[in-house]
């Protein structure tokens, strides 16, 4: 992959692996205030990480074949677009079963880019930077859950 349209291609791949991970632990670091939003306790609000999670995983399993399947970037940019939206359904939720319902999707979502966009960076990369390229996207799924609890808190702010 060279020139700038192709480290751009891969940059977009790397972000995606950032997504996923903040998206899971933005809850985290404010669960009094979703509990007071929504008049459950902050244990009970701390099943909105739960909600992102177990679909995640179960779906996991099949999502990489699944993906393949129906086409690696057609289903990558389908799960964009389901994740903006069930964000959006958790930004604007109304009660808290809606949020858990956005929460699920969007755990859902991004069960389907992270093994799609693994597999597109082995796809692009050259066998000698694979290891680079891989550590790369490990690096960036660790800032995403890193950085999750501050940006979540400073957003609660």
């Amino acid at each position: 992959m060279a020139g700038l349209r192709g480290r751009v291609r891969l940059a977009a791949l790397y972000a995606g692996g950032f997504l996923g991970p903040f998206g899971g632990a933005m809850t985290s670091s404010v669960l009094p205030e979703v509990g007071a939003d929504f008049g459950v306790s902050a244990g009970s609000a701390a099943a909105t990480l739960t909600g992102y999670l177990v679909p995640f995983a179960l779906l996991m399993l099949v999502s990489g074949t699944l993906g393949e399947r129906w086409g690696a970037r057609r289903t990558v940019r389908i799960a964009y677009g389901g994740y903006v939206v069930a964000s959006l359904l958790c930004a604007v939720a109304w009660s808290f079963p809606v949020l858990m319902g956005g929460r699920a999707l969007q755990g859902a979502a991004n069960a389907f880019t992270t093994p799609l966009l693994l597999a597109a960076i082995a796809a692009v990369t050259p066998q000698a930077r694979l290891g680079r390229a891989l550590g790369v996207f490990a690096s960036m799924q660790a800032a995403g859950q890193t950085s999750a609890p501050l940006l979540g808190g400073l957003a609660a702010e």
